[in-house]
């Protein structure tokens, strides 16, 4: 008779142990739970898709900013070309864009030891200019992989654009974000640590915004009105570019990119055309950076190619740039008794 009392004292003593040890906490946890579940807002999904919307318009609206959108924009020219430095830099200014220099290098002050690999073993001898462009190319893009920059515009020391660029460079972001991703390097797909935040979307490894020849645009490629009644294509490339007026990379295509130019054999440009067959390059196309050719002797048309024609310019001119932004400077800063020609 004694030992029932005995079991069921034990197990109310053991039970209230229990209880007294874990009790509290068990109290706190439920009182967070609670206290949890009333203070989170219900999501009907109009706080996000506002958050959504704000986020967009303040990411688009960076375009027009001084580095239009990206992080740096880098400007590549031999120190020695100090007319061309003049004149990118005024029209820079004016229009309200902020430039770094990287200085070009000359292929013929190169130590052979530093050549790539397989330079001059193709079929056609390429020249020393062709190797200091890519040497040049190379140093820039190195600067962004040291300096971690999350995107940077190249442009060569020759760059022009329309004074509409910031409003034309809005339209193609616009259109880079709506681009799917048909020929991505799977295998550097991207995810929430990699993504760029870009405004041009973060789908893509090369941006070309100048050069000189482009393949075929597919039927299906988006495009904006441009000035003067262009219409500009915007679609992936696989291939088949040529020169570097102006591209753009961010920190992840920036190791790619120069990985990939480490060893070449072909000029910067073919070199680059090539990283584009396995990797998300975009293009558009008429360009929205060219290069321009100033007035006077044409032999100041390029720092690679030997021009020494006799040939004079009048007045300067950009290929396929509707309102040129350096003869737009000329016309405001210039001489006026030469007629605002460079």
């Amino acid at each position: 008779m004694l030992l029932r009392p005995a079991s069921f004292c034990f197990g109310t003593l053991s039970a209230l142990l229990v209880f007294y040890c874990y009790g509290p906490q068990y109290s706190a946890v439920t009182d967070y739970v609670t206290q949890s579940e009333t203070e989170v807002p219900r999501n009907d999904g109009q706080a996000t898709d506002e958050a959504n919307a704000t986020r967009s318009s303040t990411t688009m609206s960076s375009v027009t900013n001084r580095t239009l959108g990206f992080e740096k924009i880098l400007a590549v020219g031999l120190p020695e070309r100090s007319d061309r430095r003049d004149t990118l830099t005024m029209t820079a200014t004016v229009n309200d864009i902020k430039l770094e220099w990287v200085d070009a290098v000359k292929g013929s002050e190169m130590n052979k030891k530093a050549w790539p690999a397989h330079w001059n073993t193709g079929k056609v001898n390429r020249t020393l200019a062709e190797l200091g462009n890519w040497r040049s190319h190379l140093n820039a893009v190195r600067r962004v992989v040291e300096s971690g920059w999350s995107s940077a515009l190249i442009i060569e020391d020759d760059a022009d654009w329309d004074i509409a660029l910031k409003s034309q460079l809005q339209n193609f972001a616009n259109r880079t974000r709506t681009l799917s991703n048909n020929g991505r390097n799977e295998s550097l797909w991207i995810t929430s640590e990699t993504a760029t935040h870009s405004p041009y979307g973060d789908d893509w490894d090369l941006l070309y915004l100048g050069s000189c020849a482009n393949p075929p645009a597919p039927d299906n490629s988006p495009t904006f009105p441009g000035e003067g009644g262009q219409a500009h294509w915007v679609f992936p490339v696989n291939g088949g570019m040529s020169c570097l007026y102006g591209y753009a990379i961010n920190a992840r295509s920036a190791r790619t990119l120069m990985g990939w130019l480490l060893d070449v054999r072909d000029p910067t440009d073919f070199a680059v055309s090539s990283y584009c067959g396995h990797f998300r390059c975009i293009a558009v196309w008429p360009e929205l950076i060219g290069t321009h050719k100033p007035a006077g002797p044409q032999t100041k048309d390029s720092s690679i190619q030997s021009t020494d024609n006799g040939g004079f310019r009048e007045k300067g001119e950009t290929r396929n740039i509707v309102h040129s932004a350096i003869l737009d400077m000329l016309a405001r800063f210039g001489p006026t008794e030469l007629n605002g020609s460079v």
